[in-house]
């Protein structure tokens, strides 16, 4: 061909080339309408699932609010939010008969101050607020809305961890485990403060993480914080709990401090719930410490400070 000159050229019709990428477009068309529809199918799917106990759990916590204990969740599976129902279920049993005993005891005991104040010692490590856990699984149901899977996934057992340490049937702790509690108590009352931003820093010296404390104890000191310090403020907050041993005056000493960064208040016009909380945390350290002190600072808009002072001797290990 090249001695002769000569060009091969081939014509193809557009018309045939345009027939042959029709057919191609409408099935990659009818592959991705498909695959839409499927994902939106699963999708919904998912979260119908994931939703019904959830509200399945709210609709249970309205009951027990209305003081209805007889009432149960139905379980389902041996997954995580299984769990969490047995533990719900297994706390408003617990909570049922604890109401109970202490009704029991208290018109038994009513000129006994020990023992009334055992009540609402252990009342207080057994229950937790219906109010709260209100909250809680409402914030799970916003998470799954969001897509948030993994930081649902974390809530939830930081939840399951919450609900097996109140239920342990035990009126003391070490400090370890009473900071592990506080960092998933703040780990879920984080959802809540959302754009506005909520840090915590929760540290403990290891010298000292398997002394033993009353359960719970620290507990009302930080959802205070939290409820009346930071929560009325409109930025960033910061939480810190910590727990050092000292030595002071030749004595060897535990000093815990509970600080925030929140709204403060004159120490003299104290809200009234945020008195019998303190009242309560002190009276409960003086029953297990009686060497021990409680300090308190506030100041507004800058924040509040409590150190608690426990002598080493009275700490048991």
């Amino acid at each position: 061909m090249e001695k002769a000159n000569w060009n091969i050229v081939v014509l193809i019709s557009n018309a045939a080339i345009q027939s042959q990428f029709y057919w191609v477009n409408i099935v990659g068309i009818v592959f991705g309408l498909g695959g839409l529809f499927l994902t939106v199918l699963v999708f919904f799917s998912l979260s119908r699932w994931i939703i019904t106990p959830f509200r399945k759990m709210i609709s249970l916590m309205k009951a027990v609010q209305r003081g209805r204990f007889n009432q149960q969740m139905e379980i389902r599976g041996k997954d995580e939010i299984a769990q969490l129902g047995i533990a719900l279920n297994s706390m408003i049993s617990h909570l049922n008969v604890l109401i109970e005993s202490e009704y029991r005891a208290q018109l038994n005991l009513r000129n006994t101050e020990l023992s009334l104040r055992n009540a609402e010692y252990r009342s207080l490590q057994a229950q937790l607020q219906p109010h709260f856990l209100y909250n809680i699984l409402n914030g799970f149901i916003g998470l799954n809305r969001l897509g948030q899977r993994e930081l649902l996934e974390h809530s939830i057992i930081s939840l399951s961890k919450m609900l097996r340490y109140i239920l342990l049937n035990t009126d003391q702790s070490t400090i370890k485990e009473e900071f592990e509690f506080l960092k998933s108590y703040c780990d879920l009352q984080k959802m809540r403060f959302g754009k506005k931003g909520f840090e915590f820093n929760i540290q403990c010296e290891t010298s000292i993480e398997k002394m033993s404390l009353p359960k719970l104890l620290l507990q009302p000191l930080v959802e205070n914080s939290i409820i009346h310090g930071m929560e009325p403020i409109t930025h960033a907050c910061l939480l810190v709990v910590s727990a050092k041993e000292l030595k002071e005056n030749d004595q060897h000493i535990v000093e815990i401090m509970v600080q925030d960064n929140g709204k403060g208040f004159e120490q003299g016009l104290t809200d009234s719930r945020l008195h019998i909380g303190l009242n309560n945390v002190q009276e409960r350290l003086r029953l297990a410490f009686p060497g021990s002190s409680f300090f308190i600072s506030s100041e507004i808009n800058v924040g509040t400070q409590i150190i608690i002072r426990i002598p080493l001797q009275e700490v048991q290990s």
